[in-house]
């Protein structure tokens, strides 16, 4: 019996070696069966905990570096952000551990103000940095490339912010939910732009009886500029800046409107530009008079040039009044510039182009 017994636990010996040898083939071939040894995505770390933040604090600052609560505003309810997760420290920033989607929501109390965001960002427990980026938009988000950078266009309205070193535990015992409030605000690091025509108060040698804008072109622009992660400000643009962006949509523009108040575009957002080349407008108006007994209609444009930077984060303004002469000749188009952050405003005479 006794040398049965020992045969009997040999065969089992045998067997476990086996089956030790099958995980070891199975760790050598790539298809691990051990637990993922990342930080981030380690399921030994428990239940993964999905992140919701908080958007008291997600103001948007309108000057690049300016912190001053006075110049900055909320992300609204309905736009989009997304998050790419690092383990904390990272320097590969071209490979996140996830990136999701989150949108502002209604604040619970207040309907009418932001609240909180959500999305299904979900992360085991460990210390993180987490990027949001966003275009103020809500349907369209920055889009990371394997450089761990992004190309925006004229007409995006890029941010971002950071949450450096955040811990990612349950905000109570046997949950797998965490509140996270962002302590600092997004940065935006385009430039606001409104165009504004109109026909200049006085004596107009010929009276304009009406005035619609077509619209107001403006060139020596970059076509796009690259933003990386983890950084303060846009990589140094390459080639020359002849881009363009074009304004189409303006209020009161309507002809019978009076022509002595103004037609304001709707916001664009420029990317920026040192003021080392000048910025071309190509303002095209349809502009009714009076001749005689009849009346006339023209459409033609009007032009004036710039040297002008466009900084991150700034918002100018700029106003068109012309005076028309002979039968609506397109000459004597005046240019003021208007430079503000949410909290000032002043002005700046360009003259005449």
């Amino acid at each position: 019996m006794k040398y049965g017994a020992l045969r009997y636990c040999s065969r089992v010996l045998a067997l476990s070696g086996v089956l030790w040898g099958i995980l070891l083939a199975g760790c050598g071939s790539g298809n691990s069966m051990l637990p993922d040894d990342n930080p981030g995505m380690n399921p030994d770390q428990g239940e993964p905990v999905r992140l919701t933040f908080d958007m008291y604090g997600a103001t948007v600052v309108t000057r690049a570096g300016d912190a001053d609560a006075s110049g900055a505003e909320d992300m609204a309810i309905g736009k989009m952000f997304r998050i790419y997760a690092f383990a904390a420290g990272s320097t590969n920033l071209g490979s996140p551990l996830d990136s999701r989607n989150y949108t502002v929501q209604p604040d619970a109390a207040t309907p009418s103000k932001p609240g909180k965001a959500t999305g299904d960002l979900t992360l085991y427990r460990g210390t993180y940095d987490l990027y949001l980026v966003s275009y103020n938009s809500s349907t369209e988000v920055p889009e990371l490339d394997n450089n761990g950078a992004f190309t925006v266009s004229n007409g995006k309205d890029f941010m971002y912010t950071k949450l450096e070193g955040i811990v990612v535990q349950p905000d109570k015992t046997g949950d797998n939910s965490m509140l996270v409030s962002l302590p600092k605000p997004f940065t935006r690091m385009g430039a606001q732009m409104v165009t504004t025509v109109k026909a200049r108060n006085g004596m107009q040698p010929v009276q304009p009886t009406a005035l619609i804008v077509n619209y107001i072109k403006v060139t020596g622009l970059h076509s796009s500029l690259t933003y990386k992660l983890n950084k303060t400000s846009w990589e140094v643009p390459s080639g020359t800046a002849d881009a363009f962006y074009t304004f189409q949509n303006f209020s009161n523009n309507i002809g019978s409107y009076d022509v002595f108040s103004p037609r304001t575009s709707s916001p664009g957002v420029l990317l920026p530009v040192d003021g080392t080349q000048k910025l071309k407008f190509d303002v095209n108006l349809t502009v009714s008079y009076r001749e005689g007994s009849q009346t006339k209609t023209t459409t033609d444009s009007y032009t004036a040039s710039v040297e002008k930077s466009l900084l991150s984060g700034m918002t100018y303004q700029f106003d068109f009044s012309l005076t028309f002469y002979g039968s609506i000749v397109p000459t004597d188009l005046t240019l003021a510039i208007r430079e503000w952050t949410t909290s000032s405003l002043n002005g700046e005479d360009m003259g005449k182009d």
